[in-house]
């Protein structure tokens, strides 16, 4: 039966594919063995191909001379683009720059404690204290201090409610040895990451634009703010698969978007999921941690990986360039691309992939670890094991009656609860059906409030 399944699956997708010559290829047969194997080249390798495709052809409209592909998420993305860039001797350097929202955030914090404050107190999956005061690079000493004196030895792995983010926030700016720890780290690690950008290149005067996955545009803000202290004059412009929403006091013309964006793509973003995008296109090495100084040059210190995890960002490399390069084969030049075309055959995919999987797609990819914090601690399966109550509990009136404040309870969530339902295996369509509800209100409500901050100014 799961056979039958997985090859009904399959053939969807190669129906999907074959109206576009350009990706499509020949989809491996359906077994447990090569399930990877066939979603590289039905799924992953045309989505990853069609986004490279829109940012050389924009980059090379627009004259941009160096690509900057933001660890780690754009790793396979910077893999596939020296390949095009080689075969058709494009006149664009692509270079990777290894960096984090922490790597870039601690040695920044002190230029602007305001946005600082904002971005240590974000919400997310599973906020606590802990997670939070690590944020801001405190030592456990310090933590330990500020757990006590600001909140009077509160558990630090209780899970805070979203409603309840704005008080912690303002207890923190009322407390100087928070804000003190916060800034003199922030002072300690800048002449590194100063040191790193410069030997990057990135003070050149040529014009550059930046290759990320996106969300919400915070690392181009941190790094245009960074790099015009250190005297670059030109902005940093951005590529990005999508952006969920954009930081405050920057210029919407300098942000540019391939799936969806701020004000469109409802529809995308409700059968989408960014964290099984980070979970599944991430790299072989560990989250950069900070920078450091050798004899011969700057370099990025990284977190261990798990040598599981490792071998399979390895795996899966080696079939995403192998997916690039006969996909080269097939194109003569850039310019007999219909970016338009391949977006669209792209979004039909990952609404199959990411918001209708199969059993065998939930155990597959659902399994990754993931963490939707600052630090990779804690990681957790990005579709986590969830039972019927907590299925339930993730629906739309019980979640927004949560988010409201409304009701105090606290909410298993999954980072990708499609992937979830399909590995509880019952009452799929229900599930789908309510928490589908729960994102299109979601974003109708994120996009309402964006252009309303917008508007205001």
């Amino acid at each position: 039966m799961q056979g039958n399944k997985e090859q009904e699956k399959l053939d969807k997708y190669r129906a999907i594919l074959r109206k576009n010559h350009t990706v499509y290829g020949k989809v491996q047969d359906c077994s447990k063995e090569n399930i990877l194997d066939s979603r590289i080249e039905s799924v992953l390798g045309p989505a990853l191909n069609s986004f490279i495709l829109w940012v050389l052809k924009e980059a090379e409209r627009k004259q941009i001379k160096k690509l900057y592909f933001l660890a780690r998420d754009g790793y396979f993305m910077y893999r596939c683009a020296l390949l095009y860039c080689e075969k058709w001797h494009l006149p664009i350097e692509c270079r990777y720059l290894s960096c984090s929202r922490y790597s870039l955030r601690i040695p920044s914090f002190h230029m602007n404690m305001e946005d600082a404050l904002e971005y240590i107190c974000r919400g997310g999956i599973d906020v606590n204290l802990d997670k939070i005061l690590n944020r801001g690079g405190l030592e456990e000493r310090e933590k330990k201090h500020v757990l006590k004196e600001v909140f009077k030895g509160r558990d630090a792995e209780e899970s805070i409610p979203y409603a309840e983010l704005t008080s912690v926030r303002e207890k923190l700016e009322n407390c100087n040895f928070f804000m003190e720890c916060v800034a003199r780290h922030s002072r300690e690690a800048y002449p590194f990451l100063k040191g790193y950008l410069e030997q990057e290149g990135l003070l050149d005067k040529e014009k550059s634009a930046l290759v990320d996955s996106g969300w919400v545009g915070s690392m181009q803000k941190t790094l245009n703010m960074v790099l015009n202290k250190l005297g670059r004059e030109e902005t940093l412009t951005g590529y990005y698969w999508g952006l969920y929403e954009l930081p405050e006091d920057v210029n919407r013309e300098e942000y540019f978007c391939y799936y969806f964006s701020p004000e469109k793509g409802l529809r995308e973003k409700v059968y989408f999921s960014n964290c099984l995008f980070e979970a599944i296109f991430s790299a072989p090495h560990g989250m950069t941690m900070s920078y450091r100084r050798t004899e011969k040059a700057y370099e990025p210190c990284y977190a261990v990986i798990p040598a599981e995890r490792q071998r399979f960002m390895q795996r899966l490399e080696s079939g995403l360039l192998a997916f690039t390069g006969n996909t080269i084969k097939e194109i003569k030049n850039i310019e007999e691309i219909d970016c338009v075309k391949y977006r669209d055959t792209i979004k039909k995919i990952f609404r199959l992939f990411m918001g209708y999987p199969t059993e065998e797609e939930g155990e597959i990819f659902g399994k990754l670890e993931f963490s939707d914090d600052v630090l990779d601690e804690k990681q957790q399966e990005v579709a986590a094991e969830l039972n019927e109550a907590e299925l339930c509990a993730n629906h739309v009136w019980n979640k927004a009656l949560v988010m409201l404040g409304f009701r105090n309870m606290y909410v298993k969530e999954s980072a990708w609860y499609e992937g979830s339902v399909a590995r509880f295996g019952k009452r799929r369509g229900y599930h789908l059906f309510m928490y589908r509800l729960y994102k299109y209100l979601l974003y109708i409500r994120k996009n309402y409030y964006y252009r309303k901050t917008r508007r205001k100014k």
